[in-house]
């Protein structure tokens, strides 16, 4: 347990988190998936005009989890002023001191299809040794820490062999160094798997968050994260602003049902920007939405409260960050 979260402009004193985004991405790589550079966030003018956004609606913390393998290609057109070659920790620090955010940047790696050839070679143990030297020393040769790890992912709905190690190497790094770990775990239950084997390694689920539980619109699978203790993350919440009525109250309704069987304290909100019609000067919701329009959203829709509110995007964040009550 910490009462200071590491952000990559130093360390933050968790009273001092206030509204936090719990998954979202700064500057990242999906061109694997997205060959039409939807996926290519890449420049700083535009992260600085929609970051600052989000500051100036009272945001105060986001959490860019883009670990190993998000990050491939954006090292070559990151550049400062004078055209000299920025690496995207420092890149992402660049952009904090200039909006005055805190951001905590995420250590690991994402799912197997965008990992390095030399994870296939490497032990767990290894594996683990490198995410603690990335929270302890600096990312990829940087003087900036990561202060959470993740995102740590699963292909699809299972995980495979090598997945399964570098979830293991991710809970041995986790029981290292007491931060909080998250996971990508997308349309499919394999979120349960991954809490099996970090529980197997020893981690408490309740620094744990599963990623993208919303993109599995089954309550049950909800709540049976909850009861272990981990945290349920809708982190696609500003598909709402443009969602179909179908879709968007069925998000919804899932949120109150997690609320209604009691797990308020087990939920996270979040954006996860991460393609570029995400950007708010793309007709997305940008890393605002949930700041200004979220309370008067989620208060008419199902009836939540402020309180409440402050608790799922201030409390809930700093707890699973710093393990505190």
């Amino acid at each position: 347990m910490s009462s200071e979260v590491m952000t990559v402009t130093g360390p933050v004193k968790s009273d001092q988190l206030g509204f936090t985004l719990i998954h979202e991405h700064v500057y990242l790589d999906l061109m694997r998936d997205t060959w039409d550079g939807r996926g290519y966030l890449n420049d700083p003018e535009i992260a600085e005009i929609e970051l600052k956004r989000y500051k100036d609606a009272g945001g105060v913390t986001l959490v860019d989890q883009t670990s190993g393998g998000l990050t491939e290609n954006d090292q070559d057109l990151l550049f400062d002023a004078e055209l000299n070659h920025l690496k995207h920790a420092n890149a992402v620090r660049d952009v904090a001191q200039k909006t005055g955010l805190n951001i905590v940047l995420g250590c690991g790696w994402y799912r197997e299809s965008y990992y390095e050839p030399r994870l296939w070679r490497m032990k767990t143990e290894q594996i683990a040794e490198e995410m603690v030297r990335d929270l302890t020393e600096g990312i990829d040769g940087t003087d900036v820490r990561a202060g959470i790890i993740g995102e740590i992912g699963a292909h699809f709905n299972w995980l495979s062999a090598i997945e399964e190690r570098v979830l293991r190497a991710a809970a041995r790094a986790q029981l290292k160094t007491g931060v909080g770990l998250t996971t990508h775990a997308t349309r499919g239950p394999q979120g349960l798997e991954q809490l099996d084997v970090l529980q197997q390694e020893g981690v408490d689920p309740r620094r744990v968050a599963i990623g993208h539980s919303g993109g599995f619109p089954i309550h049950r699978y909800h709540e049976e994260i909850a009861k272990r203790g981990a945290y349920i993350t809708f982190d696609r919440m500003g598909n709402l602003k443009n969602a179909n009525e179908f879709d968007a109250n069925r998000t919804l309704n899932l949120i109150k049902m997690v609320i209604d069987a009691g797990y308020i304290k087990n939920l996270l909100l979040s954006h996860d920007v991460c393609y570029r019609a995400d950007y708010d000067i793309y007709g997305g919701s940008g890393y605002d939405y949930l700041s200004i329009h979220g309370l008067s959203l989620l208060s008419s829709k199902i009836g939540l409260t402020e309180e409440q509110f402050h608790t799922i995007m201030v409390d809930n964040p700093r707890r699973l960050m710093t393990g505190e009550d």
